[in-house]
């Protein structure tokens, strides 16, 4: 059975507590980590269905001339060549765990991914929680600081429809209401 794409990376996800949005921040400890651990979470990066704002995760795409694309390698060709090759198809799931085929010209080309974090690759889709912000450890931080994505960040993580911040190492909670400041200062 085909499974949607998914990064394996170590951290801890916060969650908002009971009378906010439901938003999710993950604490990012190693994007690329050798082997699976206690900090294990696995990531999956969604497309957005254009008119529906559906996610769609993707597990792989069939170009116009039937050859296969797989894993990561997916985002990066619907980057590349999506505007080329709009009847490209591409098949995944949605956020029931249901299978998905469509079309790459019904995903929102230009929108960013939505990043989902899971406890394992097992976990069902549905389960996944929404991630809103990505938290960088840094020894050298001494309070949360709103940032620009870091460049050593790759695609298609780079991608993602989250914001970026600076954290002290040894942060125990976040405090969900600076993602409003935070947007509230990109309206001024």
């Amino acid at each position: 059975m085909a499974k949607a794409v998914g990064q394996h990376v170590w951290g801890k996800l916060f969650g908002e507590k009971a009378g906010g949005n439901g938003r999710s921040a993950l604490l990012l400890v190693d994007p690329k980590p050798e082997a699976e651990s206690e900090q294990s979470l696995t990531l999956r990066l969604a497309f957005v269905v254009m008119g529906t704002e559906a996610p769609l995760f993707p597990s792989f795409l069939i170009d116009d001339w039937g050859g296969e694309v797989r894993g990561t390698s997916v985002y990066s060709w619907v980057r590349e060549n999506g505007n080329q090759f709009p009847r490209a198809e591409i098949f995944g799931f949605d956020r029931q765990g249901n299978s998905v085929q469509c079309f790459v010209r019904e995903l929102e080309l230009y929108a960013k991914l939505l990043c989902f974090a899971f406890p394992n690759r097992e976990t069902p889709l549905a389960e996944g929680r929404l991630v809103h912000a990505i938290l960088l450890p840094d020894a050298a931080v001494s309070q949360v600081e709103k940032i620009k994505r870091p460049s050593p960040v790759k695609r298609p993580l780079a991608s993602a429809r989250v914001s970026w911040w600076q954290v002290p190492s040894d942060l125990t909670h976040f405090n969900f209401s600076l993602l409003d400041d935070a947007q509230a200062a990109e309206f001024i």
